[in-house]
């Protein structure tokens, strides 16, 4: 495979895995009052297809789908990105620090949910994305 071809599947797999998250985005945005269960696996499907990872990931802690994204994409070893990862433009954050925070903006926006920089902050699971989702959706309405 040439560079040219590479690259046209590169693209069509990050279109394919946008295209994923924004349905996944809509379902939730167009249920009225979803449940947590609901939420979940949505938000789980959304954040896989972000970080292009297969459905069958276990992963439940977003800092640990970041590294498994960086090593898919980069094809290198998790331990290898942490021990080479010393992003210092940026006071030193991680790559999977900067990826987890990008995730959670685009969570935000994407569901048109209110900035709450000191909830999501805590946030470091995806069952804990869901309990912020959950309650940011119920004092929506």
């Amino acid at each position: 495979m040439n560079i040219e071809e590479r690259k046209k599947l590169v693209a069509r797999l990050l279109f394919a895995s946008q295209q994923t998250a924004m349905e996944e985005a809509e379902q939730i945005k167009k249920q009225p009052q979803p449940t947590r269960d609901f939420l979940y696996k949505h938000l789980r499907n959304y954040v896989l297809a972000k970080y292009l990872l297969p459905k069958d990931c276990q992963e439940d802690h977003i800092k640990e789908l970041a590294v498994l994204s960086l090593a898919r994409t980069m094809k290198l070893d998790k331990d290898v990105i942490r021990n080479l990862d010393q992003a210092t433009p940026c006071d030193h954050a991680t790559s999977e620090s900067t990826k987890k925070v990008l995730l959670l903006y685009a969570v935000q926006t994407d569901l048109g949910l209110k900035p709450a920089a000191e909830k999501l902050a805590k946030v470091e699971t995806l069952t804990e994305l869901t309990e912020y989702v959950y309650d940011s959706l119920k004092n929506k309405n």
